[in-house]
């Protein structure tokens, strides 16, 4: 959930966090509000939480669910039918639209402006960035960057230029994410902290963590990325920048963390 000010409410992706949202929701004994629900993509992970989202039950509430993949309707539907659930879609009372949309285009939402972004991974997946006042967050999940990632004029570097947060999907380590896991559509810290300083990203939070580790080895995975993020700056600096086509020092991103279930920020 994004925070706008606005009196209506802009979400990213409708996992199970949804639930928690709603309940801090009810509690406010919101109604009559308009949610604009962004869609990265149609993985259970980032759909179970939509059933569960009592706001859309309720027949005061408006629910816009956005996304760039055709048949959203459809596939929101599918997941609430027999035997995948026991009530249908048609249950939720709320004035429910959908609105299809294409990288690059502009939504304005919520006093804010939120692009589109098509990303790397199996049936794709799109990145959104939001922009209010002279703020900008960006929301990138589920993305594998290849070799193409190394270039001068890689398209993402323009998606995440100069972002307060970038939300960034690492669940693995440089030697995972280009070993047995390739292809599997996600990233490494590694790599999230590369486009970070190359997209001079103010702030780098990492999330979609593996399920596999413990909470011990993700304070260990927390500190190995930032070990390598104090490295990096000490290459660069030690690149002599004063050399025509050395790289400048490198102060991006001032820090790197590690998200949890219930973190809020501000930007």
């Amino acid at each position: 959930h994004v925070d706008t000010g606005s009196e209506d409410y802009l979400i990213l992706d409708g996992g199970s966090g949804l639930r928690a949202l709603a309940k801090e929701i009810m509690a406010k004994k919101v109604s009559g509000a308009t949610f604009h629900i962004f869609l990265s993509h149609f993985h259970y992970d980032h759909i179970q939480g939509i059933p569960f989202f009592a706001p859309a039950y309720a027949p005061s509430n408006r629910i816009v669910f956005h996304g760039g993949h055709e048949g959203i309707e459809k596939f929101l539907r599918a997941q609430m039918c027999e035997p995948f659930f026991p009530i249908s879609f048609d249950t939720l009372a709320a004035e429910i639209s959908f609105e299809e949309h294409k990288p690059g285009d502009v939504v304005e939402v919520c006093d804010s402006r939120v692009t589109l972004f098509q990303q790397n991974h199996p049936g794709l997946s799109y990145g959104y960035r939001v922009e209010n006042q002279e703020k900008a967050m960006v929301y990138s999940t589920d993305c594998e960057h290849t070799n193409e990632a190394h270039s001068k004029n890689y398209p993402y570097l323009d998606f995440i230029r100069d972002a307060d947060l970038l939300i960034f999907d690492a669940p693995y380590t440089l030697s995972q994410s280009i070993g047995n896991r390739e292809h599997w559509g996600h990233s490494s810290n590694v790599m999230g902290v590369e486009l970070a300083a190359r997209g001079e990203v103010k702030t780098l939070a990492i999330f979609h963590h593996d399920p596999n580790l413990s909470d011990q080895e993700l304070c260990e995975f927390h500190s190995h990325t930032r070990k390598f993020l104090d490295r990096s700056r000490i290459a660069v600096r030690e690149a002599k920048p004063g050399i025509p086509g050395a790289p400048s020092p490198r102060s991006h991103p001032y820090d790197v963390i590690m998200s949890y279930d219930g973190l809020s920020l501000n930007i």
